[in-house]
């Protein structure tokens, strides 16, 4: 019996068989001098297998959307883009031409030196995207070696997959039915794989070193996607623990069920709204399910990534609307928040690339889009039809100034009178709000309060712009803490500007999803969270417990505690608070 740790990207617990899924089953690739007469041929050989490969992937798109796929498989679109990127074909013809290679062996240098820029970049969601280039490598190479495709639709019983890591075309045709979690070696919370299990509520833990080489298919594992461990082989003690655990978390997850329709938040009928963060590319079924209250974070710039070229108008709006029609279904109050497009600087794809010495701090998102004002006047265009399908709202990001904000609204106002005298509609009176994740933000709050409609914090970005720590970056990992005195200081003067302007804040970072920092953020005065949907069953459990009193004790003593304590003291502390106040509080804990 071996336990391995690793990290826990959704919560739950789950013991069964294990699948090892082996994605990298193509034989090793010779690489061929090919004589000057040969190169053409070699042309000839990839472009072909280039377009069959695509032909493959639009067939499987097709065979999907049958079976009810549904927007899932936007998550291909960026694939059959990559298919005729220009520079990435350039890539592999230039390698055939210039170093007179074989097809299979251009085709894998080409990838590589794509897959090196990729990692390069700071940003963790744009280093995970090397997997889309994985998906496309080895598709064009199983068509060039003539090399059968292993797919996980073989699987045809409850298992837990094991894989070194999947793509996006595995982790969405998989046969989710018999999928009981997963198991990687590689992966981080932004990749596909996270993405899909929090969606879809499946337990999994990824970052688990060697895994898939330790484990072999059937071999029963323990699977604990709470504390972020595997265990191999389990004896018979382990087992009898595990399925103890396991009876006890089916029954504290029964009594978050049916949660939604009527949720009040706090025990003594405070308010609190529970909303999901979502992107492009993942099912939006779930959010009935987990009880979601509408969209708190649309991110926009999914329908972004992999492509040359902007998405058309007819493109976002259709993605949009979808998101819009959904909400309008989970019930009064229920809207969906679009944010503006958070891409810059070396988050840019292809066509808009412009390298920046330190991108995080260059010309991204809002200001960006006010450099770009047609593709920015494009996508309001956009949100504002969607706007016609349910209720929405729109939000910027990465607001630093007043004047950015005032640029940005003016730019919703032209975009409304456009489309007005087109006749086309929309709801002319659109909430508008702007995330607050830069200190001067936080800082301008009482200013930024009097041009929208509300706030939304980011803590991802807000702590690490307020403590210079790149969230990406493993080395300063330690130095990312939402309970760090200086953060707190920044939300709760987001609020009190709030308040005083009689708007509702939200926090959608990630620190929304852990029941600690969601109890201090409603006690410092927030309104609304925004996570995982799969998070919120556990969040409303927390809340649920609580009293206003109980949460307005809880932030004035952390205000005091901000004098002179660090974010490990505070954090602890208000684990504590809850400990004593909660029932079964520990067990929902992540």
């Amino acid at each position: 019996m071996e336990t391995v740790a690793g990290l826990a990207i959704s919560r739950g617990l789950v013991a069964g068989p294990a699948f090892i899924y082996r994605a990298d089953s193509l034989p090793a690739v010779p690489e061929l001098d090919i004589a000057p007469e040969g190169v053409e041929g070699e042309l000839a050989r990839f472009n072909s297998a280039r377009a069959e490969a695509r032909r493959q992937l639009t067939a499987l798109i097709g065979q999907l959307k049958e079976r009810g796929g549904g927007g899932e498989t936007d998550v291909f679109a960026n694939h059959l883009e990559l298919f005729d990127d220009v520079l990435l074909v350039a890539a592999v013809e230039r390698n055939i031409r210039e170093r007179h290679v074989n097809a299979e062996a251009a085709v894998r240098r080409a990838m590589g030196e794509f897959r090196e820029v990729f990692a390069r970049m700071k940003d963790p969601y744009m280093r995970e995207r090397a997997r889309d280039l994985d998906d496309i490598e080895r598709r064009i190479l199983r068509v060039l070696t003539a090399t059968e495709e292993t797919t996980l639709s073989q699987i045809d019983r409850p298992v837990i997959i094991v894989a070194d890591d999947l793509t996006p075309s595995e982790t969405v045709t998989m046969p989710r039915e018999f999928v009981l979690g997963f198991a990687t070696d590689r992966g981080s919370t932004t990749s596909h794989v996270a993405l899909l299990a929090r969606a879809l509520g499946i337990p999994a833990v990824v970052g688990l070193g060697d895994i898939s080489m330790r484990v072999k298919t059937g071999d029963t594992i323990l699977l604990d996607g709470t504390g972020g461990t595997v265990t191999i082989s389990p004896d018979e003690a382990a087992i009898a623990e595990f399925e103890r655990m396991m009876r006890r978390s089916r029954e504290l997850y029964s009594q978050l069920s049916g949660g939604g329709a009527g949720f009040v938040g706090l025990k003594d009928g405070t308010p609190v709204t529970l909303r999901a963060n979502v992107q492009p590319g993942v099912p939006l079924c779930g959010l009935a399910t987990f009880g979601a209250e509408g969209i708190g974070l649309y991110r926009s710039e999914y329908l972004w990534l992999g492509e040359d070229n902007n998405p058309s108008e007819e493109k976002q709006t259709k993605a949009y609307a979808e998101a819009a029609r959904v909400v309008a279904g989970l019930g009064h109050g229920a809207r969906v928040i679009f944010r503006a497009l958070d891409l810059g600087g070396d988050k840019l794809m292809s066509g808009n690339l412009i390298r920046e010495v330190n991108p995080f701090l260059g010309n991204r998102s809002i200001r960006w889009l006010l450099t770009h004002r047609d593709v920015f006047r494009t996508q309001l265009r956009a949100f504002l039809r969607a706007s016609a399908f349910g209720p929405s709202s729109v939000m910027y990001p990465m607001i630093a100034t007043r004047d950015e904000l005032r640029a940005a609204n003016e730019e919703l106002e032209r975009a409304k009178a456009e489309l007005a005298a087109e006749g086309v509609p929309f709801d002319a009176s659109i909430k508008r709000g702007c995330m607050v994740e830069v200190p001067s933000a936080a800082l301008a709050a009482d200013q930024l309060a009097r041009e929208v409609d509300f706030f939304s914090i980011g803590t991802n970005d807000l702590v690490q712009y307020t403590l210079a720590a790149d969230r990406g970056n493993e080395q300063v990992a330690y130095l990312y803490q939402p309970a760090h005195p200086a953060v707190i200081r920044l939300v709760d003067m987001t609020v009190k500007a709030a308040k005083a302007r009689d708007i509702p804040v939200a926090v959608c970072g990630e620190s929304a999803a852990d029941p600690v920092m969601a109890a201090l953020w409603i006690g410092l005065g927030v309104t609304s969270l925004s996570m995982g949907a799969s998070g919120i069953p556990v969040v409303r459990k927390v809340l649920r417990g609580l009293s206003s009193t109980d949460v307005a004790e809880l932030a004035d003593k952390v205000r005091a505690m901000c004098d002179d304590s660090s974010a490990a003291d505070i954090y602890g502390f208000c684990r504590k608070f809850l400990l004593e106040r909660v029932p079964d509080f520990e067990a929902f804990q992540t």
